[in-house]
């Protein structure tokens, strides 16, 4: 009998053991980061509009697809050193709409992907040691409500992407190949300056209009 109990805890070491090697390989890690402000799409040398590295999108407005990640990309904005190549992809926005980027929703194809999403706002650690800070939190990771066929990556909050600058889509733990029929949406929202002119012009406005009918009523007959 302790024999028995000898081999039975045994096995349930063994299989506890495979299951949490396991759960440490099931998922892919998915961020928002924003890089120093550099034209990432652009390096020097490079002409614009003709982007420097794969998988990198100009942003001036409106929705952006496809979203492709791709090892290359990651290289290209600085980020790898020490992963394992087929592992990680990235896909790179360079915000030139002139507007803070506040949000930003992914959706991919759940089919091709062979492990689940979790998603976070840590930041990633560059090539040159220093840590790039992530430039939206997580608002929700997981299958799409409205499509079981997608995963619905969305990201909101946090310091946004300023105009001038990059936003980084950074994937860990799954070839950046399987990611496949990717769309993104992003939110922005004006300038302080801008935010300032149009309250500023409303103001005026308003205060024109007042001005002309407190004279329309008091103009004697």
């Amino acid at each position: 009998m302790k024999h028995l109990l000898r081999i039975l805890f045994v096995l349930a070491l063994l299989c506890g053991g495979s299951s949490l090697a396991h759960a440490s390989g099931i998922d892919f890690r998915m961020t928002v980061l924003d890089p120093p402000a550099v034209d990432v799409c652009n390096p020097p040398g490079v002409p614009q509009g003709s982007p420097g590295n794969t998988n990198c999108t100009i942003f001036t407005g409106g929705d952006i697809s496809p979203v492709n990640l791709s090892q290359a990309a990651c290289n290209g904005a600085g980020i790898g050193n020490g992963l394992t190549s087929g592992t990680y992809g990235c896909f790179v926005v360079d915000n030139e709409s002139g507007q803070t980027i506040t949000s930003l929703d992914l959706g991919f194809l759940i089919a091709p992907l062979s492990t689940t999403p979790q998603c976070d706002s840590g930041g990633q650690v560059g090539n040159g040691g220093t840590v790039i800070p992530s430039a939206l939190n997580v608002v929700s990771c997981g299958p799409d409500p409205s499509n079981p066929l997608e995963y619905a990556l969305d990201f909101a909050g946090g310091a946004g992407v300023a105009p001038g600058g990059a936003l980084i889509v950074f994937e860990q733990g799954e070839n950046p190949g399987d990611f496949q029929g990717g769309s993104g949406t992003i939110g922005v929202a004006p300038e302080p300056d801008s935010l300032l002119l149009f309250s500023t012009g409303v103001m005026m406005a308003g205060m024109y209009m007042s001005r002309r009918l407190w004279t329309t009523v008091r103009k004697p007959n």
